[in-house]
C-alpha cells in the first residue's frame, strides 16, 4: 500500500510540474477538460510505473541513462506541447472536436498497451536496465505482437497528446525525441537480451517486430 500511495503521490507532483505548470499564464486552460484528462492519464500511467527516481541514475553502466532519458524527453515534450496549446494554439486547442477525440481514443489505446506490458512482465519490468531481472524470456500478452509493447503504448500516448490539443508543432517534435530515446533504449536492452536468451531471442526478433507492427 505504502508503494502504491508513493506512486501516485509522484504521479501527482509530476503533474503539477508537467501539465499544470505550463498554463500559469493562460488559466483559462485550467477551465478546459483536456488539461484534466492529461493529468488523469499522468497519474495512472505513474501508478503503473516501477518505482523511480528521475534525478537518479542508475548504479549500474549497462542502463546507459537511457531511463533517464526516457523519463525526461516526455516530461519536456509534453509540457512543450501544453505550452503550445496555451499560448499559440489557444483557444482552437481546447476545442473538442472529432480530432480530439480520436486522439483521446489513440492516448487511451497507448495506456492501456503499456499498462498491459507492465502487468505481463511482473517483477521482470524494470526502471533501469537490470540483466539480472532478465529470468525469462516474455512472450505472452502484448508481447505476441510487439517486443517493446511498453515503448510502443508509451510513444502512442505521448505522441498524440499534441494532437489532442492540436499542437502540430509539437506533433513532430514529441514523435522525433520520444523515438530517439526509445530506440536507444532498445539497442541496449536487445544488446543484453540477446546475450542472456541467445537463439531464442534471435528467432523470437525474427518474427515480432520491435514497436510498430509491420514496419519496425
Amino acid at each position: 500500500m505504502k508503494l502504491y500511495t508513493q506512486k501516485i503521490l509522484l504521479g501527482i507532483i509530476a503533474v503539477a510540474a508537467v501539465v499544470l505548470l505550463p498554463v500559469v499564464g493562460n488559466l483559462q486552460m485550467l477551465y478546459a477538460p483536456q488539461i484534466w484528462v492529461l493529468a488523469i492519464i499522468g497519474i495512472i500511467a505513474s501508478f503503473f510505473q516501477p518505482s523511480y527516481n528521475p534525478f537518479k541514475k542508475s548504479v549500474d553502466k549497462e542502463d546507459r541513462g537511457t531511463a533517464l532519458q526516457i523519463i525526461w524527453s516526455i516530461y519536456i515534450t509534453q509540457i512543450i506541447t501544453i505550452a503550445e496549446a496555451a499560448y499559440l494554439r489557444f483557444p482552437e486547442s481546447i476545442h473538442w472536436d472529432y480530432i480530439t477525440a480520436m486522439a483521446l481514443a489513440v492516448m487511451i489505446v497507448g495506456l492501456i498497451l503499456r499498462s498491459w506490458a507492465v502487468i505481463t512482465l511482473g517483477n521482470q519490468f524494470t526502471w533501469h536496465i537490470d540483466r539480472k531481472m532478465s529470468k525469462n524470456l516474455i512472450k505472452t500478452g502484448p508481447f505476441r505482437f510487439l517486443r517493446h509493447p511498453g515503448y510502443a503504448g508509451a510513444l502512442l500516448t505521448y505522441t498524440f497528446s499534441a494532437v489532442f490539443l492540436h499542437s502540430w508543432f509539437s506533433l513532430v517534435i514529441n514523435f522525433v525525441v520520444l523515438i530517439i530515446a526509445f530506440s536507444r533504449r532498445i539497442y541496449f536492452e536487445e544488446s543484453i537480451l540477446r546475450e542472456i536468451f541467445g537463439k531464442n531471442y534471435l528467432e523470437y526478433c525474427k518474427k515480432v517486430k520491435k514497436i510498430i507492427p509491420l514496419i519496425w
